[in-house]
């Protein structure tokens, strides 16, 4: 069991060495969840991360990919679980059968495999309903890093708020141990109360809380954060990504369920997730599964699930088909929802698996990355352009863009400037990829803890030698200085008033571009992100701006492209001019 082996980029069909044609499961049941005829039982999410798969297993076979698909290191972890013996409830069998959507989530979180051999994605998301078995998944994955993947000295951490949480996983796995003795002997196991020994690698499976986040010693190799909805700040993951660092194949294992809003990691690693689903960033690291009833969203023509639609609850309840009880006890929460409104809210976020509360995105995200084309800066340098300067944050992006409007067709480019603080910062919580960006020259490391704005003003210089700027709009906050010394020479500065009467005509010209493929961003990852993350506000008269309070992240490069068309705007349609007439008699 678990011994290790060359990976290669092929994959197979059945292989008599399993019991069960696990790829083959899980292809089977990415091609169903893929189908866009297949809706009613698929969820949005959970179609996108099947597409992204079937992809993934294409980009695997090519030659000279950036990663490989092993069948090997696929099946055996799920082999290992189906032996492993069922903690609670009464079923068929006395050991596990992965259900063919957890197959679909261990064969993509082991199958696929760096050119060292190492596991392609170091960081996982399950988010799924309550009563959907992802405490018994994720505790069945921990013992088979602590003793399969040939970690010396493995240090797998069970961890969550409070220590009873952290226990839900640990004690799962602590009785699978307990009543296996093939996995005792072959892998040297001792279960004790607080930890889980493996002596034939000098490896232990502990529980964690975030009070004891702060101890010395911890140098994890599987992180199991469960309930990660529940952080109420970043301090565990923080504390538990810094200790892995000397660890070459580190796993980050997120489990959770939906809850109400909170200052903590989950709203931030939600949004996260579901940018890359959709392709807004590419993060070759980062596995998502994410099982929900569907919200409306009218440009991608999918509608609202209701909440008491039966045939629904199945997208965010993958078990709902195998397991009798759990559709009972849905049928039970869902009676009570209906007649008491403070039921209905815990039944939408824990049975249902929908956010307590979500702002809507400006951007249509398929039609957005559909003007990805190319940007040809020497051929706009004959052209006139119009600039918008964001200075919103000294700690993390500030954003220099100039807009071209061209028959009829708008242009864009930028330069985005972040301090190397905000680069170890968002590296650290491995979400954002500021420091492949920078890497890549997307973003342009200037600072220390704080934004040099002597960067930016060389910067923008050089790009007034360039090209041929007519105007520059700009947030008047923390600009002072720097925009005193962009007047001394000679740049047209002009502030920007940031409110929708400013903005709206800017945003109008914007989306009827984009919309139409009037556009071209040049496929610029960090506006992609921008524009992913803006949210706009309305006035009482129906003009939109971008609201930066309701904002999941940053998004400053696209606010200075939209100041950046806002100047344009003002000079393409000028205010118009009123004529009074006197009337006599």
């Amino acid at each position: 069991m678990a011994k290790n082996r060359k990976a290669t980029n092929s994959a197979a069909t059945a292989d008599p060495r399993w019991p069960r044609d696990y790829v083959g499961i899980a292809r089977d049941y990415a091609v169903r969840a893929a189908d866009e005829k297949n809706r009613a039982t698929f969820g949005r999410w959970i179609r996108l991360a099947a597409q992204r798969f079937l992809r993934d297993l294409e980009r695997a076979a090519a030659e000279g990919g950036p990663f490989v698909f092993d069948v090997w290191h696929a099946s055996d972890p799920c082999d290992f679980i189906e032996k492993l013996p069922h903690i609670e409830g009464t079923w068929a069998t006395p050991t596990i059968t992965l259900h063919e959507s957890d197959v679909f989530f261990v064969v993509n979180l082991f199958g696929f495999r760096n050119h060292d051999g190492t596991r392609r994605f170091t960081t996982a998301l399950k988010a799924i309903a309550r009563k959907n078995a992802k405490s018994t998944v994720a505790a069945a994955i921990g013992l088979y890093c602590q003793n399969c993947e040939g970690e010396n000295g493995p240090q797998v951490i069970s961890g969550a708020t409070t220590g009873k949480q952290a226990r839900i996983v640990f004690n799962i796995a602590k009785q699978m141990a307990e009543r296996t003795s093939e996995l005792r002997e072959a892998f040297l196991l001792e279960p004790f109360a607080n930890a889980i020994a493996s002596y034939a690698n000098g490896g232990t499976f502990k529980p964690i809380n975030s009070k004891a986040s702060t101890q010395d010693g911890l140098n994890p190799s599987c992180s199991i954060l469960d309930e990660i909805h529940a952080h109420k700040t970043h301090d565990l993951l923080n504390v538990i990504k810094s200790a892995a660092g000397a660890r070459a194949n580190p796993l980050f294992l997120f489990t959770t369920t939906e809850g109400y809003e909170s200052p903590g990691p989950w709203p931030e690693l939600r949004h996260f997730a579901k940018q890359v689903l959709q392709g807004v960033i590419e993060a070759d690291h980062f596995l998502v599964v994410y099982y929900a009833v569907d919200d409306e969203d009218k440009e991608a023509g999918i509608k609202a699930d209701d909440d008491f639609d039966e045939a629904s609850w199945i997208k965010a309840n993958p078990l709902m088909d195998v397991n009798p009880l759990l559709l009972k006890e849905l049928r039970k929460d869902a009676i009570e929802a209906k007649q008491m409104p403070g039921r209905h809210a815990e039944f939408k976020i824990k049975r249902l698996n929908r956010p307590s509360s979500a702002a809507g995105g400006w951007v249509n995200i398929v039609k957005w990355k559909a003007c990805g084309g190319a940007v040809d800066l020497n051929w706009l340098e004959k052209y006139p352009c119009y600039g918008g300067l964001d200075l919103a944050s000294t700690s993390d992006l500030t954003s220099f863009r100039l807009a071209w409007l061209i028959e009829q067709k708008w242009y864009t480019h930028g330069w985005r400037f972040v301090p190397h603080a905000a680069v170890k910062s968002r590296t650290e919580r491995g979400l954002v990829p500021y420091h492949a960006w920078v890497s890549s020259g997307k973003l342009i490391e200037a600072g220390d803890e704080v934004t040099d704005y002597d960067e930016v003003e060389k910067t923008i210089l050089a790009a007034k030698t360039r090209f041929n700027i007519k105007g520059i709009g700009y947030d008047d906050w923390n600009a002072k200085q720097l925009v005193q010394k962009l007047k001394a020479a000679n740049l047209p500065m002009e502030q920007f008033i940031q409110g929708p009467r400013s903005y709206h005509p800017a945003m109008q010209a914007l989306e009827l571009a984009y919309v139409a493929g009037n556009f071209c961003h040049g496929n610029d990852p960090v506006l992609n992100w921008c524009a992913s993350n803006l949210v706009a506000r309305t006035d009482a008269n129906m003009n939109t701006a971008p609201d930066k309070k309701k904002a999941p992240d940053k998004i400053d490069d696209i606010v200075a492209l939209l100041m950046a068309i806002g100047m344009a705007h003002k000079e393409i349609e000028p205010p118009k001019k009123f004529q009074f007439f006197a009337l006599g008699r």
